[in-house]
């Protein structure tokens, strides 16, 4: 399963003083587990735990109690008990949406996590060979079966079509390299619509699910166990569902789409990985990235006409990836006076070696006066507080392309005030986000569970909420209509 960004620990280390991990339940547990509870014989919603601990959700209305109190806590799992004991208050937090979360520390126990996934593990083997598939099934809307089905026999057929003619091209005297290349674009042309076509009609229908947070889990294990399977020969789809650094949008992902071409071990493999990364979001990728390495021109431009004795202009890209903006914009502007200082921020070592490589490298060519300096930071570290964000000097321009479509939205509130101070004034602030409603989500949050927080032109500008009445906001749409910037200007 996906982690959010505010879940990713990246390079935060463990404290010297060692304190159990809390695990969301919905992360931790199977839905079929529906743990139950109960303090002092009442139910409420477990909403984490972890070895020494648990916290619930105590809904408007209901009086908390207060912290140190000591009440006996019962914990059960497919209606059976696994923890029976006395726990203290440790914790209360108001404002949650759903009620106050109230945290317990246990004093006498402990919660084997191990046994309890195991039992959750054995306790839904024991739900799926009782009811298989059938009971979750019927739950998920028609249409949206439908339109799985036809994704399903539209790969199947296309799969084995493929497969039949690479085959036949391979053998001797068939064509060789060439006539597999020809059948690739041949094959790109002809599925590209219509597969396309698939994908807008199973979004259509998977809007129905989006209201029941049980059948929208059921829609979208019924999607991976029939289509994602058959889609994981291609690198960029598995990458993404894989998630082998604990989420989609990794750097490599990113790579992938960047590159656009034809990559896999077979022709089926190579044409549906050259489709994903035509994708609309995928596409976004590469128009948003031109769009902010022209902001970068523009704004750089901009300091430059104010600032004449030996200038230097900061710039810094927060959940980095490969950061091909700042290799980019080296490459294009190749000179100009004064210096360039990129600050790089991302939470995978992986990522900023790359970044940091391809940057110099074109320093290296160019003979730029550029500088590059990477952050290692984790995004948990990053968005409990935005404002320790290790950056030296005041920034004339700060972007993230990645990382607001995963932040709640008192997150990014939090978020974006924290950036726009750190600009310099004059300096310039552009943050990406998937753009909502929009046809085409089946894909990522369906195939991939690649879970995006789309937002529309206004809640985009609902993000600036918490800035000053100074700060000049605005929110553009990249020239590929994927993605919304909010654009926020200090004076």
């Amino acid at each position: 399963m996906s982690k959010s960004y505010e879940e990713l620990m990246g390079a935060l280390g463990r404290a010297i003083f060692f304190r159990p991990e809390r695990r969301r339940v919905r992360d931790l547990l199977s839905r079929d587990a529906q743990p139950q509870l109960l303090v002092e014989g009442q139910e409420y919603p477990l909403f984490d735990l972890s070895m020494n601990g648990v916290s619930l959700i105590s809904r408007n209305g209901i009086k908390h109690w207060p912290i140190g109190t000591e009440l006996e806590l019962k914990l059960l799992l497919y209606d059976k008990e696994v923890y029976k004991g006395r726990a203290r208050v440790a914790r209360v937090e108001s404002g949650q949406k759903a009620g106050t979360r109230i945290a317990f520390g246990l004093t006498n126990g402990f919660l084997d996590l191990p046994e309890i996934l195991r039992q959750d593990e054995e306790g839904r083997l024991e739900n799926q060979l009782r009811f298989g598939p059938e009971y979750w099934r019927t739950r998920i809307p028609k249409a949206l079966q439908e339109a799985t089905s036809r994704a399903v026999h539209f790969l199947h057929f296309y799969r084995q079509t493929l497969d039949r003619h690479e085959a036949r091209y391979k053998a001797p005297g068939g064509g060789g390299s060439d006539a597999i290349a020809a059948l690739e674009q041949r094959a790109l042309a002809a599925l590209r619509g219509p597969w396309s076509e698939i994908v807008r009609a199973a979004s259509r229908a998977a809007l129905e699910c989006l209201n029941d947070r049980e059948v929208l889990a059921a829609a979208k294990e019924y999607t991976e166990n029939l289509v994602t399977q058959v889609l994981l020969v291609c690198p960029m789809l598995r990458r993404a569902y894989t998630k082998p650094l604990g989420y989609s949008g990794d750097y490599q992902v990113m790579l992938y789409t960047y590159n656009n071409t034809f990559e896999g071990d077979s022709v089926f493999a190579r044409v549906f990985h050259k489709i994903g990364v035509e994708h609309p979001l995928s596409a976004g990728i590469r128009t948003r990235k031109d769009f902010v390495v022209k902001l970068m021109e523009r704004e750089h431009e901009r300091f430059l006409a104010v600032e004449k004795d030996d200038p230097v202009f900061r710039i810094t890209s927060l959940g980095c990836g490969p950061a091909r903006e700042a290799s980019d914009f080296i490459q294009c502007r190749k000179s100009w006076p004064g210096q360039v200082v990129f600050t790089l921020v991302d939470q995978e070592e992986e990522a900023l070696s790359h970044a940091f490589h391809q940057s110099q490298r074109q320093i290296h060519a160019t003979g730029a006066n550029a500088a590059i300096q990477c952050l290692n930071l984790s995004f948990i570290q990053l968005i409990r507080d935005p404002s320790r964000v290790p950056i030296e000097h005041p920034q004339h321009f700060i972007f993230a392309t990645g990382l607001v479509d995963y932040l709640r939205e008192m997150t990014a509130k939090v978020l974006v005030r924290a950036l726009y101070e750190q600009l310099a004034p004059g300096g310039l602030l552009a943050l990406g986000n998937a753009i909502g409603p929009n046809d085409h989500f089946w894909s990522p949050e369906f195939l991939l569970d690649w879970t995006l927080l789309y937002r529309t032109r206004e809640e985009m500008l609902r993000l600036a909420e918490l800035l000053p009445e100074t700060a000049e906001v605005d929110v553009v749409l990249e020239p590929g209509g994927a993605y919304h910037f909010l654009v926020v200007r200090k004076r």
